[in-house]
């Protein structure tokens, strides 16, 4: 099924449904959601004048699947932990043209949000999902720019898919070695403020599920990102694919985090010294192999 047909059937609580908070024409959005971003604002508002047929499904709700091969190798069983529907897309704009569709997964800005948009593109079109069919009709794209979104958007049609989501990529990162860089160090920045700001909430739920959906997200992508690099493949690891996909854990393996139990636990910033009753190995143990 093509992706627009599959975004179409989401249904919004205008039409009794929970898929997502809105779905429909772009128009009509922009008049109900006034607290939307200004960047996104200025985007959309551009997007719109260009085609004024562009619609937009926004938060659509996604559970983590757990049958599917990388989600299961990454070996982060927290994610397995959360209940429901834990993934949320942000704004997938969509449209149809000459019978072709095509769809523009928009993430809201901030430092390293354009790995997360990245993660979120590969949960999206992995095996399994509704959307595995659909992959070279989805890019994804954040940025600070309204122009950046408005040209990602007008050359849907034009570039193909792939090309297309490597020329906005490269504007982050240029290489393999530094996206991992900057997602360890998103990582390590989570880990580093997680602790004063779930000791200082009354309900900590909302909080543990996103800290947890980021550091699995970070850990998707250096999986599945270096598992897709054919380069990789045949200039490190001589065409064999058991070693780059050994190699790919261990990235994976380079995102440190907060265990689940842990961040239930605490009560203020982390100890220097380990907690007894939390062991020093206890994030390789809680990522050990299915």
């Amino acid at each position: 099924m093509a992706i627009c047909n599959i975004l179409d059937l989401q249904l919004d609580s205008r039409k009794n449904g929970e898929d997502c908070e809105f779905n429909g024409y772009l128009e009509d959005y922009m008049g109900v959601d006034p607290e939307l971003a200004p960047v996104l604002r200025e985007a959309f508002a551009e997007i719109l004048s260009q085609d004024a047929d562009v619609k937009i499904c926004v938060g659509l709700k996604s559970e983590i699947n757990k049958d599917a091969i990388s989600n299961q190798i990454i070996r982060y069983k927290d994610i397995f932990k959360l209940n429901g529907k834990v993934l949320t897309y942000p704004y997938i704009l969509y449209t149809t043209k000459d019978g072709e569709d095509r769809a523009l997964l928009v993430v809201p800005y901030s430092t390293y949000s354009f790995i997360y948009a990245k993660g979120l593109y590969y949960c999206m079109t992995e095996p399994g999902s509704p959307f595995i069919d659909c992959k070279n009709e989805i890019v994804a794209v954040t940025s600070d720019r309204a122009d950046k979104i408005v040209g990602a958007y007008a050359k849907l049609f034009t570039m193909k898919a792939g090309a297309l989501q490597r020329s906005i990529d490269h504007d982050f990162y240029r290489n393999y070695d530094e996206l991992k860089d900057l997602a360890v160090k998103a990582a390590g920045e989570l880990k580093a403020e997680a602790p004063a700001i779930l000791s200082a909430l009354e309900d900590r739920t909302a909080a543990i599920y996103r800290y947890v959906v980021n550091w699995f997200l970070l850990k998707k992508v250096l999986y599945v990102q270096y598992m897709v690099n054919k380069n990789i493949l045949n200039s490190v690891h001589e065409g064999n694919v058991k070693k780059q996909r050994n190699q790919a854990k261990l990235n994976a393996d380079d995102i440190l985090f907060m265990s689940y139990s842990e961040m239930w636990r605490t009560t203020g910033p982390e100890p220097e010294e380990d907690d007894p009753e939390e062991p020093a190995g206890e994030a390789a143990e809680e990522t050990a192999e299915f």
